[in-house]
C-alpha cells in the first residue's frame, strides 16, 4: 500500500514513521494489537441518526449491538459541534421552530432544548454552534433579506431544567465559532464594507468584545486545535492564534499541496496532536473525500487514497465504496477507522480498519445497514 505526503518530502513520512517505531511488534514486524475494543457508532439512515455499539478484536469488528448507549435517535442536524465525546447539534424541527441536543457519550446522558421560541424563527438562519461547559453558543442571522439581516450570537445556559439565554449583537455576519481559554472566537464576514473576514473575541460571558482582528479575504473556517489555540483555515495556509495572548503566526503550504481540512465536519486529534479527518481529495484520488492525517508540528499530511491499498474489484464490488464520511483513530490498537458510504443511492455503508504508516495495510471491514456519521473509541 502506498501513502502520499501532501508535501512530497521523505522527511515528513519519516517523522511520522519514527513516532510509531516503539509500538510492540512480532518477529515479522507486524504490529501486536492490544486486544478487544468497543466503538460507539452513529449511523445515518433515512435522514435519522441511530446509535449502536461495535465490538472488535485483533482481527475484525465482530458484532453490531444496538444497545442503549445514551443516544436518542434524532434527525440529521443542520449544525454540529463535537469535543471530548460530547456531540452538540442544532436541528430545525419545522420551518419556524428549532432545538439543540447535547449527547454526552462519557456519561450516557442526553439533553434537548427548544430555542428561538421568543423570535420569528421563520426569518432566522442558524450559522454556527459551539459548546463550552454548560453553555451552548449559537450564531444566527435574523431578517427577511440581506439588506435587513442582523447578526447575533446567543449564549444558552443548559445547566438547569429550563434554559436561559442572552443575545449579543455581532458587527459582522457569522461564519464560524470556536471556544478556548474562557473566550468565544467568532469568525465573521464584513460583507457590507470591505468584503474581508474578521475575528471577534468575547469573554465567556459575552459581555465585552475586547479584540477584533482583520483576517483578510478567503478564510474558510475556524476551530480549536489540540493545544487549545485557534486555527483559521485558508486554502494555501492557516493562521494560529494563541488563545491566551492572541498573538498569531502563519503556516504556509507548498503550491498544490494543501491539506484541505477546513471542509471536514469532524476532526479528531490523537494524544500527540495529529489530526484525522475526511479530506477533499482533489487530484489525489478519484474519490471526493479520502482519509487523511495532518501533523501540525511537521506541517505534513499523509493521505490514504483507496486506490493505493484496495484493488478496483474490492473498491467497486466487494466494498462498493462511494465516499469517506468519517475518520477516527483507535490509539490503543494503532488502527485507522474509516467510515464510508456505499454506492447505489441507498443508506448503506461500512467501516474499514487500516494499519497506519510506517506499515500501512488493510486490516478489516464491516458492512453496515446505515452510513457511518460519527465514531467514538471506548
Amino acid at each position: 500500500m502506498k501513502t502520499y505526503s501532501l508535501f512530497f518530502t521523505l522527511l515528513a513520512l519519516f517523522a511520522l514513521g519514527c513516532s510509531k517505531s516503539e509500538e510492540p511488534t512480532d518477529e515479522g514486524g507486524k504490529l501486536k494489537h492490544k486486544g478487544k475494543a468497543a466503538y460507539t457508532l452513529l449511523l445515518k439512515r433515512n435522514g435519522r441518526l441511530i446509535g449502536t455499539l461495535l465490538h472488535a478484536d485483533n482481527n475484525k469488528i465482530s458484532t453490531v449491538d444496538y444497545a442503549d448507549i445514551g443516544f436518542e435517535t434524532t434527525d440529521t442536524p443542520l449544525l454540529l459541534f463535537e469535543e471530548d465525546r460530547i456531540l452538540t447539534m442544532y436541528h430545525k424541527t419545522s420551518d419556524c421552530t428549532g432545538n439543540i441536543t447535547v449527547h454526552d457519550f462519557k456519561t450516557g446522558t442526553f439533553k434537548r432544548r427548544e430555542i428561538f421560541t421568543d423570535l420569528d424563527a421563520c426569518q432566522l438562519t442558524a450559522k454556527a454552534i459551539v459548546k463550552a461547559g454548560s453553555t451552548v453558543y449559537l450564531a444566527y442571522e435574523s431578517g427577511a433579506s440581506d439588506k435587513t439581516v442582523a447578526s447575533f450570537v446567543r449564549a444558552i445556559d443548559i445547566s438547569g431544567s429550563e434554559s436561559s439565554f442572552k443575545d449579543v449583537a455581532l458587527a459582522f455576519r457569522p461564519q464560524g465559532l470556536a471556544f478556548a481559554n474562557n473566550r468565544l472566537f467568532v469568525l465573521g464576514l464584513d460583507d457590507a464594507i470591505t468584503g474581508k473576514h474578521k475575528l471577534t473575541v468575547f469573554d465567556e460571558k459575552t459581555t465585552t468584545s475586547p479584540y477584533t482582528q482583520n483576517l483578510g479575504f478567503d478564510a474558510l473556517g475556524i476551530f480549536k486545535d489540540f493545544d487549545g489555540d485557534i486555527i483559521i483555515g485558508y486554502e494555501d495556509h492557516h493562521t494560529t492564534f494563541d488563545s491566551a495572548s492572541l498573538d498569531y503566526d502563519f503556516t504556509n503550504y507548498p503550491s498544490g499541496a494543501f491539506p484541505n481540512f477546513t471542509g471536514s465536519e469532524f476532526r479528531y486529534f490523537d494524544s500527540s496532536g495529529r489530526m484525522y479527518y475526511a479530506m477533499l481529495a482533489g487530484t489525489h484520488s478519484s474519490y471526493e473525500r479520502i482519509p487523511a492525517v495532518y501533523d501540525f508540528e511537521m506541517n505534513s499530511t499523509v493521505l490514504y487514497a483507496y486506490e493505493n491499498f484496495l484493488t478496483e474489484a474490492e473498491r467497486d464490488f466487494k466494498f462498493e465504496i462511494e465516499n469517506t464520511t468519517v475518520v477516527r483513530y483507535d490509539e490503543a490498537n494503532n488502527l485507522l477507522l474509516v467510515g464510508y458510504k456505499k454506492s447505489g443511492g441507498d443508506d448503506r455503508g461500512g467501516i474499514l480498519r487500516i494499519n497506519p504508516v510506517p506499515n500501512p495495510a488493510f486490516a478489516g471491514n464491516l458492512d453496515l445497514d446505515g452510513i457511518p456519521y460519527a465514531i467514538y473509541v471506548d
